[in-house]
Formats: structure tokens, sequence, C-alpha cells
């Protein structure tokens, strides 16, 4: 465990997690492990104490949020958090080993999973093990960044639309030139808070695009389009980070600003 500071676990445990799952059972344990337990019920409280735990991040204190449950609302919470603190740690605490909800949690953004079944002493070791990587990170991160970040260097890491979206540039510069269907995709992806639509969201947005072919009306048709967009990309040098978020949808796992 790290010694500069006693780690902050910010926990999110939503409304609809079921407490026979006993998330509370590892609570107090984790207080004598050593750290410090924050809980909140509502996703508002949540975001805000996104803030907080960056802020505490940035001076070099030891944080990771935990977020419970696989549903919908937990996912959702997870991939908002991903997309927006990308140097923050999380961990998704599940009911018990269930393979689908891991794959969605990983691919929503999660760094690591704990069951709830498990010992606490076995959450412990997860934790400060991702801290410890985490603490590694950071270090780098603070010996290379800016003193002073500005609106102009952020906006150069980002991937971007360009030429009223036709065009898709990446943060090192290169751009591909989008299809009506590419592009009303993207513009989906970027739109959205946490950069992460459902399956019927992109089908629904790329129905009424323009091209000869016949347009989506089929899950395979979708993983088509996203398919030629990334060979196309890489053609170009680049690796458009679209990921699949199992049987729900896909995310843009990339910082992205709109048109």
């Amino acid at each position: 465990m790290l010694a500069q500071s006693v780690p902050t676990i910010f926990w999110y445990q939503p409304q609809t997690t079921d407490v026979n799952t006993g998330p509370q059972a590892h609570e107090q344990a984790l207080v004598t492990a050593g750290f410090t337990v924050r809980v909140f019920s509502r996703v508002a409280e949540l975001y805000q104490s996104a803030i907080e735990a960056l802020a505490l991040f940035n001076t070099n204190q030891s944080v990771i949020f935990l977020i419970s449950g696989g549903s919908n609302e937990s996912l959702a919470a997870l991939a908002r958090l991903r997309s927006q603190y990308t140097q923050l740690p999380i961990v998704v605490a599940l009911p018990e080993f269930n393979e689908s909800q891991i794959l969605q949690a990983l691919y929503c953004g999660a760094d690591q999973y704990c069951l709830q079944n498990t010992s606490t002493d076995l959450w412990a070791a997860v934790f400060s093990s991702l801290l410890r990587r985490s603490k590694s990170a950071h270090e780098k991160h603070m010996a290379v960044r800016p003193s002073t970040p500005t609106d102009a260097t952020q906006a150069a890491s980002s991937w971007k639309l360009q030429d009223e979206g036709w065009l898709l540039a990446c943060p090192e510069g290169q751009q591909i030139s989008l299809t009506t269907t590419e592009r009303q995709l993207l513009q989906i992806l970027f739109a959205q808070p946490d950069k992460r639509a459902s399956h019927q969201q992109l089908l629904d947005a790329i129905s009424n695009g323009d091209e000869s072919d016949e347009m989506a009306v089929s899950l395979n048709r979708l993983g088509v389009v996203i398919s030629r967009l990334k060979r196309k990309a890489q053609r170009e040098n680049m690796i458009i980070p679209i990921r699949s978020v199992y049987k729900w949808g896909y995310m843009f796992g990339a910082t992205a600003q709109k048109m």
C-alpha cells in the first residue's frame, strides 16, 4: 500500500444495487485495512466526487473509484468516468463471476474487477496493485506535463470532426475523409456525454444515409461499417478507439470534440 497518503476509495453503490450482494460487508474491513471509504448512491454525487478525486490525484494523493454492479446504470457511470478522467483508476464490484458483465465493464473502461464473495484481503491486494501502477504512471505524467495546461493543449490531444463532420482528425494530425454513414455514426458517438451509444441509437442514426449500398438493418451491418472505418484509418496510420460494449453498443474510448 502506498505510504505517502491514506488511499481514498470513492465507492458508487447505485440505489438499484441489490443489498443482498453485500457491498456494506466490505466497507468496515477496507477501513480497517487502511483505506478511507466514501460511499455514494446517487450518480450526481459520483460525478461531483470525481472532480475532487482528480484534484487529489494531481497532488499525488492515492485515489481509486469502485463501482458496484453490472447494470446499465453502473456501466454508464463507469464509461463516463473513464472518458472524462482517463488517469483515475477504476474497479468494478460484481456480486458473482459473470463473464458477460466482466467483459462489459472492462470494455467500458474498468481497470480491474472484484467479486463480492471474495475476501477483503483480496480486494485490498487488488486495490494496492492498481494504485501502485497508477502512482508510477502519475509520476511519469507529472514529469512531462506542461506547468500550465491550456485549452489549446487539451484540444490538441483530442479527436475531432472537421469540415462540417466530413473529416476525422486524430491528435497526431492525420485525417481521413468520411462517408455519410461513417459521419453519422461518429457524430452520434461524439455527441454522447460518455461517448457511448447503444446498437439501436447507432442503427437509427445511420439508417437514413445516402450511400449507394443498402443501409444498416442489422447488428452485423453495423459491425461491417465500423470495421471498414477502422481499416481505412489504419491505412493512414490511425487507430480509431471505437470499442464494443458487449451485447449493448459501442463507445469511443478517447477524448473527442464536437464540431
